[in-house]
């Protein structure tokens, strides 16, 4: 495996892999924070019908899936806002609808159209410019990140309390799922559709039984996202297996293994609070 590392494509890989860890770990953070688990996966199984859309036009792949995503995203927020149906119910109507609406697509394409990459990823045939679109986004939606952090926090934490504080929950709501629609697409080349949303759970829920505040639940996620990337991809080529599901199946080991750790964890807090013996 050593000798991979001397390849340009498999250095791109693990650039692409890096940049895709930190991206999907910070959002991770968030969508655990809101349990947003449900409504990523939507918006990510969303993009599939705006990838087909733009192959029957002949368009590029990415922007039909990055402009259905965000649709997907923008409806979604509005429905949950104006008429009480909730984030989970209104991404299942949408996602469903662009799902149906791209199968409907790919019976009409006439080329032949990778659906096992698009669904499962594939971050070896990361190309520069696959590399430097996914730079551009894991740059701008780090630096929006970091730009709300705060509202985005708040808004996380305590909906009602933030209100009252001034924060605009419906805009925060909104900029979540817009930057989860970009992330989605920026990732698709990485762990594919399927995958991608797996990739926007597991680094939070792996965080959230092993640390208690917020600093160190974001520092978690971002490196469990960085070791289930890297690490999948490592072993993807050593194993000779699919890279994204090496990815995700990483990514779940160490959220099973977070899970003992908290156990165990509460298991000794649990014996040293107990009153000893009169």
């Amino acid at each position: 495996m050593i000798e991979f590392l001397g390849y340009p494509f498999f250095q791109r890989a693990l650039l692409a892999g890096a940049l895709t860890g930190i991206l999907c770990g910070a959002l991770s953070f968030f969508v655990v924070l809101r349990r947003l688990a449900f409504v990523g996966s939507g918006v990510a199984h969303a993009a599939f019908g705006g990838v087909a859309l733009a192959t029957l036009l002949g368009l590029p792949p990415g922007l039909g899936g990055l402009a259905v995503s965000l649709a997907v995203a923008g409806a979604t927020a509005r429905a949950s806002e104006s008429s009480g149906v909730t984030e989970d119910t209104a991404v299942g109507v949408f996602t469903v609808a662009a799902m149906a609406g791209g199968v409907v697509a790919l019976g009409f394409v006439k080329t032949n159209v990778d659906l096992f990459g698009l669904m499962f990823g594939n971050i070896l045939t990361v190309d520069p410019a696959d590399l430097l679109l996914l730079a551009g986004a894991a740059a701008g939606i780090l630096a929006v990140l970091a730009f709300f952090f705060r509202p985005l926090l708040l808004a996380s934490v305590d909906e009602e309390g933030a209100r009252v504080a001034g924060v605009a929950t419906g805009a925060m709501r909104l900029l979540v799922l817009t930057l989860i629609a970009v992330a989605v697409v920026a990732a698709l080349k990485v762990v594919g559709i399927l995958l991608v949303s797996a990739l926007l759970v597991l680094p939070g829920a792996t965080a959230r039984p092993l640390a208690s505040r917020w600093p160190g639940f974001l520092g978690v996620s971002i490196a469990v996202a960085l070791v289930s990337v890297v690490g999948g991809l490592l072993l993807s080529v050593a194993l000779d297996i699919a890279s994204g599901a090496a990815i995700i199946l990483l990514g779940t080991c160490l959220f099973v293994a977070a899970l003992g750790i908290a156990r165990v964890r509460d298991a000794r807090l649990r014996v040293l609070r107990a009153p000893g013996p009169c």
